[in-house]
């Protein structure tokens, strides 16, 4: 019951977006209905949260829905006759393909939920303490669930989102939670698969993008079974350390999805893919330059929809901003001639990314009012320009392709045989701009010591030069959305954001970040190369059929990983939903505390818990309750503010008020962060084995097991 009332709740989502998505999109993209589930839940989130700041935000949402609601009734009737003639004319039947597809990826990731469904492990307390908080969030800005008394300093606006998803739900959050996840997965899937199906034309095409996407991983998992001769004993965290050995994250969806953790590189996803729809589609962005003209009005209306979609996947992750800002750049400027580059199509276009840039900041104006960046300065010599640092990486090229060997067999394929093509008929200038990459493409490989970059920089001058010059229209988009991709991927090997990690793990988040986008890119990509290079006319007739069965090999090996993974899981006696189901077996006296705190404790009380370690089972009861408390991780917390020192003064409090032999000496500190419920389980024994029983002297209101709570 409860995967069916989620799944009727997306459905009622993605058909209230229909009417506002109708004029955007096109008939192959089925009017924008594959993406709008996630349409509805930005805008009503969107607005919710502007009205938060001024009234509750219980009122706020139901506000926000309702206007939401108006507005797309407002739309289905201006525009009534353009829907009704759709529908008749085989709208409902795109409907229903693209609703078979999201319940196919849905109902997949629904059963690796299933299989491993515990709430715990790796940065899942953090994310299940934010939608926790959000669900019963009183306000905006929100508060901060593990620092009582501050509001959130990080990027929540994801988490909001779902947090309004799971309050709409009438299920228990520890199930919700996730639903919420493989509700990711399955837009993911069904997202990049219509879009790979609108670009291709051909359904075998589209469900292999939505494969790509979400469903396969990387070679690691094929290396893994040459190595072991089975499927069995998959080391599920391998396949993401792969690069530079384990000293940077290459995670792709589907282990992110395995994974669980609810994190905003995750929940991101399917609003990067409905970017690139939008971008994608000839009725929004038309790729020839004598495309029928229209309206000034008609004209701008793309370009809000993209300042919206960029500005609120920059509010979910603040890595969204550089790439989505150059495939914007280089998509919707697809139309214009690369020179001169002060021609009037370019200056135009220019000025509109100018003021898309305007609109990502000011849309989410009060976010960025109370949000404090937690930079770090690069050391005095180091070449940097703001935290942003060059440096030639050395990533290994047989660690590169075991990552992207899949995704970029098809795109490297074609523009080779296209920039072949083009050098006996290119002309001297043809000529000449390909030995410059191949002399650019040497020089880096001398420098650097590997292949990797001269590889990207061969692909990414390749798609360009072919782009502008033997392309145009639907076909040259195609060329610059692998650039796009391969650009991703180039700036990893050139750049770095400096971050708290250290100099081992520089290029750390770097790479996790910037590959993870390449991968959504690189997943619509490769089924339109691969297209194009099926329908090539060959003077090898079996070359179609080679490159179609070297595809085939290549995504078997990379489906080696899930399969795995998968039969693995299958062998799990613990099968279920409940993400607190592990709570309750391995620790019954804190489930029935937080039990509880969940059902006794409705406003923001503030809870006292032993801090420690990140990555563990610390800051459980304000993680599963979302009841602030006086600090969690410590480590997460001083990354989100800059190690700021308030940070720090907050753990030795915490660890002063459990030491202290008397209850009088900490009475302050308990005054000062407004403590009203105070914990002690298993941990805070372990942890503070003496003097636990001053605290004897406080009302007792719940007790079970060795874990009690005392009120004050």
């Amino acid at each position: 019951m409860p995967i069916l009332i989620w799944w009727l709740l997306l459905e009622a989502l993605g058909l209230l977006a229909l009417p506002l998505l109708f004029p955007l999109f096109g008939r192959a993209n089925a009017h924008g209905y594959p993406y709008g589930k996630i349409v509805s839940l930005l805008l009503i989130t969107w607005v919710a949260w502007l009205l938060g700041f001024v009234m509750p935000y219980g009122t706020a949402l139901r506000l926000g829905l309702g206007a939401v609601v108006l507005l797309s009734a407002a739309a289905a009737y201006w525009q009534r006759g353009g829907l009704a003639a759709w529908l008749r004319d085989g709208g409902w039947a795109q409907v229903v393909r693209a609703d078979g597809l999201w319940t196919i990826g849905f109902l997949f990731f629904v059963l690796q939920r299933w299989m491993a469904p515990d709430i715990f492990g790796a940065e899942k307390y953090m994310d299940f303490a934010f939608l926790n908080s959000l669900v019963h969030a009183g306000s905006m800005p929100p508060a901060d669930p593990w620092m009582s008394g501050e509001t959130i300093n990080y990027y929540y606006f994801g988490y909001l989102m779902f947090a309004n998803l799971i309050s709409w739900a009438p299920m228990p959050a520890t199930i919700s939670y996730n639903l919420c996840v493989a509700t990711l997965g399955g837009l993911a899937f069904s997202q990049t698969a219509w879009l790979a199906l609108a670009l291709t034309g051909r359904w075998g095409l589209g469900v292999l993008g939505g494969g790509m996407s979400a469903f396969l991983g990387n070679l690691d998992g094929a290396w893994q079974f040459i190595q072991k001769g089975t499927l069995r004993g998959m080391d599920y965290w391998r396949s993401s350390r792969v690069v530079a050995k384990g000293d940077t994250i290459n995670e792709f969806p589907f282990f992110s999805t395995i994974h669980g953790d609810l994190h905003p590189h995750f929940m991101v996803l399917p609003v990067g893919i409905l970017l690139l729809a939008l971008l994608l589609d000839e009725r929004a962005f038309p790729s020839r330059p004598d495309a029928e003209p229209v309206s000034p009005w008609r004209a701008l209306l793309p370009w809000l929809a993209v300042t919206f979609v960029l500005a609120a996947m920059v509010a979910i992750s603040n890595w969204e901003l550089p790439m989505g800002a150059l495939v914007v750049a280089l998509l919707a400027g697809a139309a214009a001639p690369l020179t001169p580059l002060f021609s009037r199509p370019r200056l135009q276009l220019g000025a509109r990314l100018i003021g898309m840039l305007i609109g990502v900041y000011v849309l989410f104006l009060p976010f960025y009012r109370n949000f404090v960046p937690p930079l770090v300065k690069p050391g005095p010599n180091e070449p940097c320009i703001g935290s942003a640092c060059f440096m030639i990486a050395r990533t290994s090229i047989a660690e590169f392709l075991t990552v992207y060997g899949l995704l970029l067999f098809p795109p490297a394929l074609l523009i080779a045989v296209r920039g072949a093509r083009l050098l006996p008929t290119g002309g001297g200038e043809g000529q000449h701009l390909a030995y410059a990459a191949a002399a650019l493409a040497l020089i880096f490989a001398a420098v650097a010591g590997n292949a990797v970059l001269p590889l990207l920089v061969v692909l990414a001058l390749g798609g360009v030069v072919i782009a502008y010059r033997d392309s145009e229209g639907p076909e040259r988009a195609g060329f610059l959305l692998i650039v796009a991709g391969v650009a991703a991927l180039l700036a990893c090997e050139l750049f770095f954001l400096k971050d708290s990690y250290g100099e081992k793990l520089y290029r750390m988040n770097t790479v996790f970040k910037l590959y993870f986008q390449a991968w959504t890119i690189l997943a619509v990509a490769a089924p339109w190369a691969l297209w194009r290079l099926l329908v090539r006319d060959w003077s090898w007739a079996p070359a179609a059929r080679v490159i179609a069965g070297a595809t085939a090999l290549l995504v078997g090996l990379s489906a080696c990983y899930p399969l795995g993974i998968t039969l693995d899981r299958l062998d799990s006696s613990r099968k279920t939903l409940d993400g607190n189901n592990y709570l309750s077996r391995e620790h019954p006296g804190d489930f029935a505390a937080i039990e509880w705190l969940r059902h006794n404790v409705k406003e923001p009380a503030v809870i006292l818990e032993a801090t420690g370690n990140p990555y563990s089972y610390f800051a459980r009861f304000s993680a599963n309750t979302g009841l602030p408390t006086v600090l969690g991780w410590a480590n997460h917390e001083g990354l989100w503010r800059g190690h700021d020192n308030t940070v720090m003064a907050r753990r030795d409090d915490v660890m002063r008020i459990y030491n202290a032999p008397t209850l009088v000496e900490v009475e302050p500190l308990l005054d000062r962060y407004k403590v009203k419920y105070i914990l002690v389980g298993d941990v805070e024994r372990e942890e503070h084995p003496t003097s636990l029983d001053k605290f004897a002297s406080l009302p007792e209101v719940f007790r079970s097991g060795g874990t009690v709570i005392y009120k004050r």
